[in-house]
Order: C-alpha cells, then sequence, then structure tokens
C-alpha cells in the first residue's frame, strides 16, 4: 500500500502537463538526479544536474504561475548533457523547475524540484535636462547607462489623444543621450520617458517621466487701427506686445490673409500707389523664440487711399464782355482748381490755376464758343473729375 501511495506522488510530480503529452509513470525504483542547481541571468536561468547512470536521458518541467500546472520544458536524450539554458524570461521573476531522469523505455524517476529569481533588469536610465530651444523644439539629455551590456535607448512621448506612450526614437549607441524633438505646439506641455536596452533584448524600466513646456505664443495684437484719409498709402498702427522681436503685417487676399511685412515698430506704411483702394489688416506678434501670436484670433482694421476730391460744382455768368465761373467744393476738400479752357477744335488748350472760388475769363472772342473743364485740387494734390461748362455767345 506505500509503494502505491508513493507511486501515485511521483507520478503527480512528473505529469499534469495541459499542452503537452504527458510522460510515462514515474518508478520510484529507477536512479534519479540527486543534485539539481540553477544559475539565474536577468533574462535567462541555466540549470545544471548531475548525471545520473544507466539512464537514457531527462524530462524537465516548468510550473506555469498562471494555470498553476507543470509544462514539459524539454525532454534531453543525450545522458551526458548536464546543462540546459531556460531564455526569454522576465527579470526579477520567480521561476520553479523539476527533472527526472528516464531509462531506455522513457519511464522517468522521481523528479527534484528547484526554484530559482531572475536577477533585476538594469536600472532605470537617469534624465538629467528637458528644456524648451526654440519655437516648437525641446531638448532632452540624460545620464549615459553604467551598464555596459546596454546598447541603446527608447525615447517615448505620450500622446493625450491616444492616453498611450509612443516610440519617437531609437538611439544607440550607449553614449548618444540626447534627444531633440521638433514640430511641437506652441505653449503646450509634453511628457517623455526613456528605456534602456540591452545587446541581448533586455529592456529597462522605464525612467522617470520628465515634462517639458515648450515656447508659449506671444499675446495678441490689439488696437489696430488703419488709415482712410492718406493719399496712395494707407498707414497701420497698434499697440505694442512684451517680449515681441517683431511683429508680422498681413493683408487680406483672395482666400486668406497674406504676409507684406515684417516690422520692429508699431507702424507700417503700406505704399499702395492708387486712389480710392479698400485693404483689411492684421498683425501678429513674434517672440524672442520665434513664436507667433494667433493670427485667427486678431481683429481686422480696415483702411483705405484717400479717394479723388468731388468733382466741383460750378455756376456761370455769361457777358458781353467775360464770362464768370463760380465753384464751390462738395467735400470742401479743393483747396485750388485747374481750369482747362478749349476753344474750337484744333485750337489751343490753356490751363489756368485759380486759388480762389471764382475765375472771370475776359478774353473772349464772341465769335466762338469755349469749353471749360474744371477740376477741384486737393491739399495732396490729388484731382477730381472734371465738372465741364460751355459757352455759346
Amino acid at each position: 500500500m506505500k509503494k502505491l501511495i508513493i507511486l501515485a506522488a511521483s507520478l503527480l510530480l512528473i505529469t499534469g502537463c495541459v499542452n503537452n503529452k504527458p510522460a510515462p509513470k514515474s518508478n520510484p525504483n529507477l536512479p534519479s538526479v540527486k543534485k539539481f542547481s540553477a544559475y539565474p541571468d536577468r533574462n535567462a536561468i541555466a540549470l545544471k544536474w548531475s548525471p545520473v547512470k544507466g539512464m537514457s536521458g531527462y524530462y524537465i518541467q516548468k510550473f506555469d504561475n498562471k494555470t498553476h500546472k507543470w509544462n514539459m520544458l524539454v525532454t534531453i536524450k543525450n545522458p551526458y548533457k548536464t546543462l540546459y539554458v531556460d531564455t526569454h524570461l522576465k527579470p526579477s521573476t520567480l521561476y520553479k523547475y523539476r527533472i527526472a531522469a528516464f531509462n531506455s523505455k522513457q519511464v522517468p524517476s522521481l523528479a527534484k524540484e528547484i526554484s530559482q529569481k531572475t536577477l533585476p533588469s538594469v536600472a532605470p536610465v537617469i534624465p538629467l535636462e528637458v528644456k524648451p530651444l526654440q519655437k516648437g523644439m525641446v531638448k532632452i539629455i540624460f545620464r549615459p547607462h553604467p551598464n555596459e551590456r546596454v546598447e541603446g535607448y527608447i525615447v517615448q512621448r505620450f500622446n493625450d489623444k491616444s492616453t498611450k506612450w509612443e516610440e519617437l526614437t531609437n538611439l544607440t549607441p550607449r553614449y548618444n543621450v540626447e534627444f531633440i524633438d521638433k514640430d511641437l505646439k506652441d505653449g503646450k506641455i509634453y511628457k517623455y520617458r526613456i528605456i534602456a536596452y540591452t545587446f541581448d533584448g533586455l529592456k529597462s524600466p522605464v525612467s522617470q517621466t520628465i515634462k517639458v513646456s515648450t515656447y508659449p505664443k506671444p499675446p495678441v495684437v490689439t488696437n489696430i487701427k488703419a488709415t482712410n484719409n492718406l493719399p496712395k498709402k494707407i498707414v497701420v498702427t497698434w499697440s505694442s506686445v512684451k517680449g515681441a522681436k517683431y511683429y508680422k503685417v498681413y493683408v487680406n487676399g483672395i482666400f486668406s490673409y497674406k504676409l507684406i511685412a515684417k516690422t520692429k515698430n508699431t507702424k507700417y506704411v503700406d505704399k499702395i500707389g492708387k486712389d480710392n483702394v479698400t485693404r483689411y489688416y492684421k498683425v501678429t506678434a513674434v517672440s524672442a523664440h520665434d513664436t507667433e501670436s494667433l493670427l485667427d484670433k486678431t481683429v481686422e482694421a480696415m483702411g483705405q487711399t484717400l479717394p479723388v476730391p468731388a468733382k466741383p460744382l460750378v455756376s456761370t455768368n455769361v457777358t458781353q464782355k467775360y464770362v464768370e465761373l463760380i465753384f464751390s467744393s462738395p467735400d470742401n476738400r479743393a483747396k485750388k482748381y485747374l481750369i482747362i479752357k478749349k476753344s474750337g477744335f484744333g485750337s489751343k488748350e490753356q490751363k489756368i490755376i485759380v486759388n480762389t472760388n471764382k475765375f472771370t475769363d475776359t478774353k473772349i472772342d464772341r465769335k466762338k464758343s469755349y469749353t471749360y473743364e474744371v477740376y477741384a485740387v486737393d491739399k495732396y494734390g490729388l484731382i477730381s473729375k472734371p465738372s465741364v461748362v460751355e459757352v455759346d455767345f
């Protein structure tokens, strides 16, 4: 009865495999492994045992911590072999093994069990510095890993939308400990972490998470004004922005605003060269780090070049001795009047400047007819369209 209990216990030790074919019933009378040792590495464990004379090989099983069952790890058919290395293991993890010798009929002896914990992984990377460099750019520096088995590093950045860490780059060799991240949004906080990896594929724990904010955008430019009373130009002014290196002036194009100027002043003269032109302007500030205030949040300002004066109103007084022209300026802009006198086809025209609102022409021939074109001229020299007066005697 006692032998049956021992045989049942031996069977329980060496079988129980779910996915592998279980070994035959063990025989307690067969010679068994006396010495079974385990030597840990970070991602592997070397199993070493004493040879068993007269046996044909060895069964080695491994305990599954999830299913809590023993699985066949390897069947060694060479009785002289006394070493096996289990690879692809996790650092700092406890593993259990058992070994049994088997005879020519593949009947195993009683199993010998051992437990061993793998060595800790390589230490985490130590970040040293993270700082913004310029617009949309940050720099990360970390300490070179002291372990010579480290081949390189994985730099990760946290994605706020997917809420996942994403790999940015892979840096090699071990002393390549600098990374510059580009094309980032202004005024946003970014999170990074670094993972070292060894030549045999072992990864360190993640480093401490480091945070950095990119340089912010300057405040939106305010109090933008554009003139509407200057000839052939528009003067744009705005309030200064603290810390601005310079300003960008935009004008509304066909589909969007286009850049027309950069200036360090808070004033820009748009020399258009035409009368009665309307334009819409926006101004942004640019910081010392090349970040730019938001164009779409900037209020536009309308400007206009001065139109020509309104053509004058002219009344006439015709006598036997003279023609009298009396002028008035509907927009009160006329500072003087230009009169062009014509007296028939092919005749030479006369240009007359009048600084008052009246002109008396005594040089007339009652046998002729006359045409007077009267133009208003403002203080800038802009000339109106003509008012035409025809005189027949």
